[in-house]
């Protein structure tokens, strides 16, 4: 069996202020608000179209505290959120945490067929709530 972990991470955030935004960390991973029993981070896949078009397509990530760096959970395949959205949901960037894409490709592809070939959901409010 291949193994699908790109690259692990640590949940230690790198220090940060007002200069770090979506656009200027270019790895385009960002921590979001754990649960009482899991750390989750996000990472963005259409960092330099999302710049232009407001809609960002990312995967949610988990993984349990305590558990081994390569125990990654899929929260959410891909997710469709707009700008502001995406905003009100990260609290730090990170800089590890990738995974390989295929996971997100297949989500990304149901995504582009839905409602005839226009594209489903955009999220509107934050991470946490469109994953309910």
């Amino acid at each position: 069996m291949r193994p699908f972990i790109f690259a692990l991470f640590c949940c230690a955030a790198p220090a940060w202020g007002a200069a770090v935004s979506l656009q200027t960390h270019p790895a385009g991973i960002w921590s979001i608000a754990a649960t009482p029993k899991e750390n989750r981070w996000l990472i963005i896949h259409n960092l330099a179209q999302a710049k232009q078009s407001g809609i960002y397509h990312i995967e949610v990530i988990a993984r349990g505290k305590g558990d081994p760096v390569w125990k990654i959970k899929h929260v959410a395949n891909h997710l469709a959120i707009s700008e502001t959205a995406l905003q009100r949901s990260i609290l730090a960037p990170l800089n590890k945490g990738a995974v390989y894409p295929e996971s997100f490709e297949s989500g990304y592809h149901r995504w582009q067929q839905q409602n005839n070939g226009a594209g489903g959901e955009i999220c509107q409010t934050d991470v946490v709530r469109c994953l309910k």
